[in-house]
């Protein structure tokens, strides 16, 4: 009846409004039901599935101006179909602005970012619990990679939560020098983030290089933006079924759907000889992607957002894990005169972690040859300037109390879901705690099987992995590391410009729902801040997880608006208490009612208020 009424609200529409009446009149239940579920279908929002083989889709965008960038985005239900007599597909699942993937977010270095966020799902919320698929209709937003404040109103998300029909106010302040890059962003509600962001609801966020920062070569390039979702339907099936959720649906015989910019397999366009810069996001729920470009020249511009320094560098392959993002500069030579194709697929590396198999999309090369500086050889390039949370941290860790060092353990132990030992236990319950202006060490275990993702601070890579692959070298910066050739990284990073949680997580969304998550504290000398590992019993995590929520606003605002719903909720109970004892009473009276309560005892033969 909820959802009837509210579809009548905002759509205003004289059938929905006849519904309503004829409910109100007492039709039968079943024609009731019926239209109760259509008008549900109805609310949600269609789009249409593109056939294989076409252009590849540019997602809408908006653009800052003037410092600042004023953007809503609402998380809503969408009916993905392509429609056909012989293979039909259809999907209810959840997206941004009704878009796969959502808008795509442009700023520039310095900028402010404030999004609205509006949660278009309904109830049922669904189920509860800890550590498992729970409450598919809660969200937040989480701003990947950005180097911004983790506290509320800006990039918290360990206790944000936007209820069903509600909204949240975000401001993003960038530092001046903030690494210009390829970021995205999607929820981060613990339990709903295989049902939410990996089923659809992301979006591409740019940094802007400001002008005279690139070399002329690169400034020029053609520059596209790919983010990749893989949707498999067994995971989202089992996360919604656990969950509760009465909104996803697949009618299909595929069982999984890989999208370039909302597309399958679409096909990109090039002039031969033609360098051209791809900005990758891998926004998949799980899977890791090991990517060839067949026959194409292909040169490592940066990683999660940040410039390598030895560009350009030569790989063979990107390995793209869930949650990373790869800038290559790519060129594919062409035919003799004639339209020539390279197929660009995700295949296995011959170890270690499974990997999607499967062609993502074509470059189709063609028309007359690239000339100028779009053809000409690359050139060594690396930024001139680096933000104070880049600088460079190998060679030995420093003495003295500002340097830590934590390990950090993925999966190992007695469970496969274990962050050093633990599962997550809550935002206040903290696995470690370093002093702002620090130099953090962590050696990272299992790094061969859970992309580790770390919030606000990105980490350098120390020492040189094993396995030889390109890919992947001593001084490169990740927020999101995979590497099936080795099981460990030595990483360091600084714990620079703000204080606040730091989130860390495996980014196989499955495994972050199922507990793989935790959080630490990044704190100021005066309030304490100190380096402390293992930090999940004893009296000193509740002094820490007391300060922690000091600077947390979200937990008061939440504590209020509950009393706010209790209260509420109570005013309704006492209303539809007081309508039913006025009804029985009218009933009694008039015959319409049976005239003897459950136990057989008439009516009657009952004092008022016990019949009432």
């Amino acid at each position: 009846l909820a959802a009837l009424r509210n579809g009548a609200a905002r759509s205003g529409q004289g059938h929905h409004r006849e519904a309503w009446d004829m409910m109100a009149n007492r039709q039968p239940a079943w024609l009731a039901l019926a239209i109760a579920l259509w008008a549900e279908v109805a609310a949600v929002q269609e789009a249409t599935l593109p056939a294989e083989g076409l252009p590849v889709p540019i997602a809408p965008a908006v653009l800052s101006s003037g410092g600042t960038l004023n953007v809503t985005i609402a998380l809503g239900p969408v009916r993905l179909r392509r429609t056909g007599d012989t293979d039909p597909l259809d999907i209810t699942t959840r997206a941004f602005n009704a878009s796969f993937p959502g808008p795509t977010i442009t700023v520039f270095p310095g900028d402010r970012l404030n999004v609205h966020l509006i949660n278009e799902l309904e109830d049922p919320v669904g189920n509860g619990g800890h550590d498992v698929y729970r409450h598919p209709n809660y969200t937040n937003l989480h701003v990947h990679g950005l180097h911004v404040s983790p506290v509320a109103p800006s990039d918290e998300v360990v206790f944000a939560k936007v209820l069903p029909l509600g909204s949240r106010q975000y401001m993003y302040s960038l530092i001046p020098d903030h690494s210009p890059g390829t970021y995205w962003y999607h929820p981060h509600r613990h339990g709903a983030a295989v049902i939410q962001t990996g089923a659809g609801a992301a979006g591409a966020l740019i940094v802007k290089d400001p002008p005279g920062f690139l070399p002329p070569q690169l400034e020029a390039a053609k520059d596209t933006v790919l983010v990749l979702q893989d949707l498999p339907r067994k995971v989202l099936q089992a996360a919604a079924k656990k969950s509760g959720d009465q909104l996803f649906r697949w009618h299909g015989k595929e069982a999984e759907l890989l999208l370039v910019n909302g597309a399958p397999r679409p096909v990109l366009s090039a002039r031969p000889g033609e360098w051209q810069r791809l900005r990758m996001i891998m926004a998949g729920v799980s899977t890791w992607l090991h990517l060839s470009f067949a026959g194409c020249e292909v040169a490592l511009l940066a990683k999660d957002g940040i410039y390598i320094s030895d560009f350009p560098r030569p790989v063979p392959a990107l390995a793209l894990a869930p949650g990373g993002r790869a800038d290559i500069m790519l060129r594919c030579p062409g035919g003799a005169g004639e339209a020539s194709e390279h197929i660009v697929a995700s295949d296995s590396p011959g170890v270690g972690l499974k990997t999607l198999k499967r062609t993502i999309f074509t470059v189709r090369v063609e028309g007359e040859p690239a000339t100028g500086l779009a053809a000409q050889d690359l050139q060594e390039w690396a930024p001139a300037h680096r933000p104070a949370y880049l600088q460079e941290l190998r060679g030995g860790l420093p003495p003295g109390p500002s340097s830590c060092s934590c390990p950090i353990s993925m999966g190992l132990g007695g469970n496969t879901r274990w962050m050093s030992g633990h599962l997550w236990e809550g935002p206040t319950h903290l696995l470690n705690s370093f002093p702002r202006n620090g130099i953090v060490e962590r050696n990272v275990t299992g790094v061969d099987k859970h992309p580790f993702h770390q919030h606000t601070w990105p980490f350098q890579l120390v020492e040189e992995p094993a396995g030889g692959n390109p890919y992947f070298k001593a001084g490169d910066w990740h927020d999101t590391y995979l590497n099936v050739w080795d099981s460990q990284a030595l990483v360091r990073f600084q714990t620079v410009d703000f204080p606040g949680p730091l989130v860390l997580h495996c980014h196989a969304l499955a495994h972050s729902d199922q507990g793989m998550i935790a959080v630490e504290r990044v704190e100021d000398a005066e309030k304490q801040g100190s380096c402390a590992c293992n930090l999940l019993s004893g009296e000193e995590e509740s002094q820490l997880a007391a300060a922690a929520m000091r600077e947390s606003p979200a937990p008061q605002a939440e504590l209020v608006l509950t009393a706010v719903a209790f209260v509420a909720f109570t005013a309704m109970l006492s209303i539809i208490c007081g309508a039913v004892a006025w009804i029985l009473h009218k009933g009694r009276r008039s015959g319409a009612l049976c005239s003897v309560d459950c136990f057989g005892t008439p009516y009657a033969q009952m004092p008022e208020e016990t019949a009432a």
